[in-house]
Order: structure tokens, then C-alpha cells, then sequence
């Protein structure tokens, strides 16, 4: 977080949180919905915010909180994200091995893997809940795996859990987790997709 940041957080303690501005995209855009309304039109996948010196601030003042809201802190307020997919979108690092979230922070550990019935790859990492971008699944698709299977062995139409899942990138091995249908990932993993600030 800012230097900045922190300082008018101290100065302006009790300034009130907003939402509805502001939402993450499940390609880890931030997009701009001036009327507010995100919350209320999940819909509208309101206007992608391009402008680096405003992206680089929302990278790095990008946080979380204990109720698994997330948010931009921007100055002495908080601005709470929708999350169109998931906290935190992982894509291939340069080095087509290692991963890197949408802020740019390199991924230090895979925790666990998780498969949704529809086919998208969410994972548990040091500083969130991440889903790993579309058009990176191909790629992983033959790195992820265990001593004897790879994704494409999985049978996405039977929940499963088995262990022993690693990247070479990542080679401590964790779970892999096949989710049914009716599983909500962010129920799973602890995040909240439409937050909205405390009661004043």
C-alpha cells in the first residue's frame, strides 16, 4: 500500500466506504461503472479503466479484508470491488512458467486446485483466491499433473478430490478438488462477489 495511502488513512480515520464503482473482470481488467450500480446490474460490464498511472495505483492498493470483501484503498476510503470471477486473475508469467495475478505480483505457491464443472481452473494462493485466465488453461494443461495423470484425465462430470498435483514451476504437490455443478466458488474459497460497506 501507498506511503501516501497510509498517511491519509490516519489523518482521515472514519471517511465511510463505498461500492458500485468499481469491478475485476474474469480476464483481470478493472472497469468503471460511474452510476454506482455494479452491485445492482451484474450485468454491465461498465467502462475498462486503460489509463497506467490509475491502473498502477488500484494494483497496488488492492486489498482485502476479513470478510473476504475486496477493495481499492483510495486515499482514506475504501472502494469495494465486484468481482466478476474470482479476487485475483492468474495468467502465465513471461517465462511461460511461473504465474502472475493481474496486479503483477508473481505467484509464490500454489496451495490447491480447484476444477469447476464448467471447466475453469481456480487455485488458492498466499495472498487470495485466484482464477487462472482462459487462455492460459491450454498451457497447463500439460504441466499440471501428477506423477501418473494430467488434466485431460479428469472427468469433470464426477465431483473428486485427489492430491499429488504440482506445476514444475511449483513442484510442491497439493490437492486438485472437481467441483459439482452446484458448487459456488466463492462460497468455496471465501470471497465475496458483491460487496457492500458496513452499516454507518
Amino acid at each position: 500500500m501507498d506511503a501516501a495511502v497510509i498517511e491519509a488513512m490516519k489523518k482521515w480515520p472514519n471517511v465511510p466506504a463505498v461500492s458500485g464503482y468499481l469491478s475485476l473482470d474474469q480476464s483481470g481488467h478493472w472497469r468503471h461503472h460511474p452510476a454506482g450500480d455494479a452491485n445492482q446490474h451484474p450485468e454491465h460490464v461498465g467502462e475498462r479503466i486503460s489509463h497506467p498511472g490509475l491502473l498502477a495505483f488500484f494494483n497496488r492498493n488492492y486489498q482485502t479484508d476479513e470478510q473476504g470483501r475486496w477493495f481499492i484503498q483510495n486515499g482514506p476510503q475504501r472502494v469495494y470491488v465486484r468481482l466478476d470471477a474470482a479476487p485475483l486473475i492468474v495468467s502465465l508469467a513471461e517465462d511461460l512458467a511461473h504465474l502472475q495475478d493481474h496486479t503483477g505480483r508473481l505467484v509464490t505457491a500454489v496451495q490447491a486446485w480447484f476444477v469447476s464443472a464448467e471447466g475453469r481452473l481456480y487455485l488458492r494462493t498466499p495472498t487470495g483466491p485466484a482464477l487462472l485466465a482462459s487462455r492460459d488453461i491450454p498451457a497447463l494443461l500439460e504441466q499440471l499433473r501428477t506423477e501418473q495423470h494430467g488434466l485431460d484425465s479428469l472427468d469433470l462430470e464426477h465431483p473428486h478430490y485427489s492430491e499429488g498435483w504440482s506445476l514444475p514451476a511449483y513442484p510442491r504437490r497439493c490437492s486438485l478438488t472437481v467441483w459439482s455443478s452446484c458448487v459456488s466458488p466463492a462460497d468455496e474459497l471465501a470471497y465475496i462477489v458483491l460487496p457492500e460497506p458496513d452499516p454507518i
